[in-house]
């Protein structure tokens, strides 16, 4: 059995999870009180990319991506953040679903799986 290294946990949740060489983020969501659809992704996505580079990782090695959006009204403008974060990286898949997040605030919500890099 492999060992699991925990980063930024609290009672509830981990952060980041390494097993082996995978990497598994939790949920993650705007935290700066932005109401419109690019503001919020590009907050998630820098958290997203943070969260990489404290276990050594960076986008490249995103293997998938899950995109929950509270309004599929907002697939296209999250997309423009979405692909210009991405432009020069390596292509992870992605699903991404419309769904009720866990507060009205919220309007996108991004959990990620990585490797880390040899």
């Amino acid at each position: 059995m492999s060992a699991i290294t925990r980063y930024h946990s609290n009672d509830r949740i981990s952060q980041i999870i390494i097993s082996d060489k995978r990497i598994e983020t939790a949920g993650l969501v705007a935290q700066d009180g932005h109401h419109d659809i690019g503001a919020q992704a590009r907050c998630v996505l820098k958290q997203l990319e943070t969260l990489l580079h404290t276990v050594g990782a960076d986008k490249n090695q995103l293997t998938r991506i899950q995109i929950w959006l509270a309004d599929m009204a907002d697939f296209e403008a999250m997309n423009q953040v979405y692909d210009a974060w991405l432009s020069d990286s390596a292509k992870p898949t992605r699903a991404c679903v419309g769904a009720q997040l866990a507060s009205p605030d919220y309007l996108i919500e991004i959990q990620a799986t990585a490797y880390l890099p040899d």
